[in-house]
């Protein structure tokens, strides 16, 4: 072997060596999450977006982060109405859904789990809880399961969707992540208002870290207006993402919970920022960081059942 030849395997040999030794040091410093996560990425590889108060509201200065065969559409002439315009008992009507378990994909493209009960235990049209996952598409395919109890308990349909890139809802930037809030609004006007008998006034959403970042953002700065109930966001949230000045109807027929734990590392940041926007604007909310715990490490579904009346407005 030349001297040339033996330095250049040396060279080689350190150099697989340094990357062996940065891969491990990486893996030893991700972070472990307690809602089925191995590790999380930053919440906003885009760009952390920072809210400001108006006197007549939020805005935010810089740019933000990101089966079975499909369901064909159905005509809702309800579509994009208030609550208040709603028919009898707040119901949308709807009717010849599936029920019990089914996947599928809507008319925006978005796949979903559900779980719709084939008569109401109440006589009276049911509630809605639409639930987002976390990054990785963490528990979307549990959250169905996972929130049986407070279903039964609250004559519930529950949902659970997944983010149009099949990871996380956080994720894409600001232009993705604001057609990923109209896919989903299109999701549940029309494709489950239409086939389902919905109380317009108990439609709740719930997001899990990147889910509730996603909802936090980008959702309830743009669709808070057209429904009457309210969001959990748990273990993920931040200041919105676009102007956002709720009207009175909105402020007071569209309820927030926020819930972080006190071990979190990934969100406290910004889940403080969107607890002050939001206060700012003017909505109703609730929040507890008072959990010991690391990121996600708590019942997701006992945070919904604690401050569902609350939401609700009950």
């Amino acid at each position: 072997m030349r001297i040339s030849d033996a330095t250049d395997t040396n060279r080689s040999m350190f150099e697989a060596r340094a990357l062996v030794a940065a891969f491990v040091a990486t893996v030893a410093l991700a972070p472990t999450v307690g809602c089925g996560d191995a590790s999380e990425p930053d919440p906003f590889p885009q760009g952390t977006p920072t809210a400001t108060a108006t006197s007549t509201g939020t805005s935010t200065a810089t740019t933000p982060p990101g089966g079975d065969a499909s369901v064909p559409p159905v005509a809702n002439p309800d579509a994009g109405k208030p609550a208040a315009d709603a028919g009898p008992n707040n119901g949308t009507g709807g009717s010849g859904g599936p029920t019990g378990f089914r996947e599928a994909t809507g008319t925006s493209g978005l796949r979903f789990q559900m779980d719709a009960p084939a008569i109401s235990a109440t006589g009276k049209p049911f509630g809605l809880l639409v639930l987002l996952h976390g990054s990785t598409a963490s528990n979307y395919a549990n959250f169905v399961g996972l929130m049986k109890d407070v279903a039964a308990s609250h004559n519930l349909i529950r949902v659970s969707v997944l983010a149009p890139n099949g990871q996380g809802w956080n994720e894409g930037g600001n232009q993705a992540q604001a057609q990923a809030a109209d896919k989903l609004h299109q999701l549940v006007q029309q494709d489950l208002f239409p086939r389902y008998d919905i109380d317009k006034t108990k439609v709740m959403f719930s997001g899990q870290s990147s889910g509730g970042g996603f909802l936090s953002t980008h959702f309830v700065p743009l669709h808070a207006k057209d429904y009457r109930g309210g969001v959990f966001l748990q273990c993920g949230a931040a200041p919105p993402a676009s102007a956002f000045a709720p009207d009175a109807a909105t402020k007071a027929g569209f309820r927030m919970h926020f819930e972080i734990t006190t071990g979190d590392t990934i969100w406290p940041q910004f889940y403080q920022q969107s607890v002050t926007a939001y206060t700012n604007a003017g909505m109703m909310l609730t929040k507890d960081a008072s959990k010991p715990g690391g990121h996600c490490q708590f019942d997701q579904q006992k945070v919904i059942q604690d401050h569902i009346a609350f939401v609700l407005g009950q």
